[in-house]
């Protein structure tokens, strides 16, 4: 992720990517990791572009990384789609959220959780999905995108993953027109 800067002759500040997140791991022997997911994001988004309203956020994925040299693996990904703003979002299988995490190379993982794992149950709070809030059509074009919330998921093996997220970053435009809405019940 790279920060945009500021133009010689522009008085006004330049729009930044920025990202906060952290990771805590849960195991069901009583033991627990965490990291920060920062070190390297990988972000993509579809958006909802129509000439009277701001882009709408239809749906995005995040790839959050605990380590960033390449060979180590120490990441989570979130996927999510059906999004239609605010709200809680279900996670697992055949829900708008899906999770996997691969944790081997995290700090203070133990022997016996070094693996690969994907959420089977678990709920998305999405706090914010915003896109600016000037209408028009911005396929191709980056777009400053916002998206903050929680993330508590648990696999099939008990192992649990609690996220925070907080990022800004600058996604091409991809139009999803008319996706349906998925929130939790």
């Amino acid at each position: 992720m790279a920060c945009s800067s500021k133009d010689e002759g522009d008085t006004a500040q330049a729009p930044k990517q920025a990202c906060e997140s952290k990771v805590d791991l849960e195991f069901p022997d009583g033991t627990w990791a965490s990291f920060g997911g920062c070190n390297d994001v990988l972000a993509d988004a579809t958006f909802e572009f129509d000439p009277d309203d701001p882009p709408e956020v239809r749906s995005f994925r995040i790839q959050l990384a605990g380590q960033d040299e390449p060979g180590f693996e120490c990441w989570l990904i979130m996927t999510a789609t059906g999004i239609c703003g605010p709200g809680y979002y279900d996670v697992g299988p055949g829900q708008s959220t899906s999770v996997q995490y691969e944790i081997p190379d995290c700090p203070y993982v133990t022997d016996g959780f070094e693996a690969a794992y994907s959420a089977d149950e678990g709920i998305l709070l999405l706090d914010e999905a915003s896109a600016g809030s000037e209408p028009g059509n911005f396929t191709d074009e980056p777009v400053l995108t916002r998206l903050t919330g929680a993330l508590e998921t648990t696999d099939t093996t008990g192992v649990q993953a609690n996220v925070t997220f907080d990022l800004s970053v600058f996604i091409r435009g991809e139009d999803a027109e008319e996706t349906e809405c998925d929130k939790a019940d």
